[in-house]
C-alpha cells in the first residue's frame, strides 16, 4: 500500500487488515531517533526499542512519521515478541560534537567582542601628543623642506610628532639647514634673515629729444639744463619724463615729454606767448553786501553767488561805505573750480531804549529790557522788534557802523 493511500484510509477511519500471508512476510524494523546538533537541545540520543510487526494495524501506523523527521531503517533482526533488547548508540561521538559546536560558538562571540573592543579604543583614543614648528624668513616666500619633503613656503607653521627633523630652508646659495627637535607640546620658533645680492641694474638704453620753435632762435632748457637755441636735439636722454622749457622775448613756455628708449622725440612750439589760462570762479561769503573791487575797479558784489575771474592770484578788496568797512583780500582761483571766500565782519556798538519799557528781540533773538546799551554785534543792518505787554509791538531796522556807536530809541505810547 502506498504512502498516499495510507493516508486516505487513515483520515477516511478504514483500514484493511493485512492477509496472513502479509503478516509472514514482514520483518522487523529498529527506529532510532537523533537528536539535533546544537546547542539547547538535547545532547543524548535515547535508542528506540526493537518492535516485532506482531500487529499489523499498528506496525503499519508506526511505519508514518511527521515529514522532516530522518528515520534510518536498518537491517531487520527476527526478535521473539517478548524481547525488550535496546538499541545501544555511542555517546563519544555525539558528545564531541556538541562540544565542537559549542567551542566553534565560543571562539566566534570572543573574536566578536575583540574587534569591537578594537574599534572603539581606536575611536576614543586620544590622538598622539604633537609639538609645533613656525619658521619665518625675511625676506618671505622661501621654500621649506622637512627631512627631504616639501612642507610649503615660509611664513609656514607645521605640526609635527615628537622626533628630530631636519629641515631645508630656501635653495641654492641662500640655503639654510637647520635641526630641529620637537617635543611632545612644544612650540619652536625659527627666524631667519637670509641676504640676497642686489640685482644688478640693467642698463638702460637713452632717448633724444629735438626742440623747434616759430620763431627759432629761443634759449632750451631741459630739466633746468640750458641745452642752446632751438633748433636744438638733445641725445642721451634717460627714458622718462623731462621739462622742457622756451623762452623768448614774447615770454617762457614750458612742456613735460616723454622720453622712450631708442626714439627721438620732436618737440614743436609754435608761439613762445603764453596761452591764457583757463578760468576760474570766486564766492565771497558774507552776512552783509559788499563790494569786490580789483584795482580799484568794481568787479562784482557779494548779491552775486559766484563771480568768474581768470585762474591764477587775484587782490580782492572788500567794500562798504554804509557800515565803514573795508578790507583786501589775497585769493587763488584754480583753473575750472570755485574758490570760496568767507567773511568776518568786525564787531561794533548798539545801545537800545523805550518808553515806558519794552522787551527787545533781534534777527528773532531775545536780547533783554529797555533800557540796552553797548550791545556788541557785527557791522551791518538788523531788524529790531519791541513788545509790550499793554502797548503792543514796533519793529524798526538800525545799522551797526565802524564810525561811531549805533543808537535806537522808540516810543510804544505813540501811535
Amino acid at each position: 500500500m502506498g504512502l498516499t493511500q495510507t493516508r486516505s484510509a487513515l483520515e477516511e477511519g478504514s483500514w484493511d487488515l493485512p492477509r496472513e500471508g502479509d503478516r509472514r512476510q514482514q520483518q522487523p524494523v529498529a527506529i532510532i531517533r537523533i537528536a539535533r546538533l546544537w546547542p539547547g537541545t538535547e545532547r543524548t540520543v535515547t535508542p528506540a526499542r526493537a518492535v516485532v510487526h506482531a500487529d499489523p494495524v499498528h506496525d503499519s501506523l508506526n511505519a508514518f512519521r511527521p515529514e522532516g523527521v530522518v528515520v534510518p531503517i536498518h537491517k531487520s533482526v527476527a526478535v521473539p515478541s517478548h524481547a525488550k533488547n535496546t538499541a545501544a548508540v555511542p555517546r563519544d561521538w555525539t558528545n564531541a560534537t556538541a562540544v565542537l559546536k559549542w567551542a566553534g560558538v565560543a571562539v566566534l562571540s570572543a573574536s566578536t567582542a575583540l574587534a569591537g573592543a578594537w574599534a572603539y579604543q581606536r575611536r576614543n583614543s586620544p590622538p598622539a601628543a604633537t609639538g609645533s614648528l613656525t619658521i619665518q624668513t625675511t625676506p618671505p616666500g622661501l621654500e621649506v623642506r622637512i627631512d627631504g619633503r616639501a612642507s610649503g613656503v615660509t611664513p609656514v607653521t607645521l605640526a609635527l610628532s615628537p622626533a628630530s627633523y631636519s629641515v631645508q630652508v630656501g635653495t641654492g646659495p641662500q640655503q639654510r639647514n637647520l635641526d630641529v627637535v620637537v617635543a611632545a607640546g612644544a612650540s619652536i620658533i625659527q627666524r631667519l634673515e637670509i641676504a640676497f645680492p642686489p640685482a644688478a641694474a640693467p642698463t638702460l638704453a637713452h632717448g633724444g629729444l629735438r626742440v623747434q620753435t616759430v620763431p627759432s632762435g629761443q634759449s632750451v632748457m631741459v630739466d633746468d639744463v640750458m641745452k642752446g637755441e632751438s633748433p636744438v636735439t638733445i641725445d642721451a636722454l634717460s627714458p622718462g619724463d623731462h621739462t622742457v622749457v622756451v623762452k623768448g622775448s614774447a615770454g617762457s613756455v614750458r612742456r613735460t615729454v616723454s622720453v622712450k628708449a631708442g626714439e627721438t622725440l620732436a618737440l614743436v612750439i609754435s608761439s613762445t606767448a603764453p596761452a591764457a589760462p583757463a578760468p576760474g570762479w570766486l564766492s565771497v561769503q558774507s552776512p552783509t553786501r559788499l563790494e569786490l573791487r580789483q584795482y580799484g575797479k568794481l568787479i562784482g558784489t557779494t548779491d552775486t553767488e559766484q563771480l568768474m575771474l581768470p585762474a591764477g592770484e587775484h587782490d580782492i578788496e572788500l567794500v562798504n561805505e554804509a557800515v565803514g568797512y573795508r578790507s583786501t583780500r589775497k585769493v587763488t582761483v584754480a583753473p575750472g573750480k570755485t574758490t570760496t571766500l568767507p567773511v568776518e565782519l568786525p564787531f561794533g556798538s548798539l545801545s537800545i531804549n523805550a518808553q515806558p519799557w519794552a522787551e527787545v528781540w533781534i534777527g528773532g533773538e531775545r536780547v533783554g529790557e529797555t533800557p540796552i546799551a553797548n550791545l556788541s554785534r557785527r557791522v551791518g543792518s538788523y531788524d529790531v522788534t519791541f513788545r509790550h505787554p499793554e502797548l503792543g509791538e514796533r519793529r524798526e531796522t538800525v545799522l551797526v557802523t565802524l564810525r561811531q556807536p549805533s543808537r535806537l530809541g522808540v516810543d510804544m505810547r505813540a501811535k
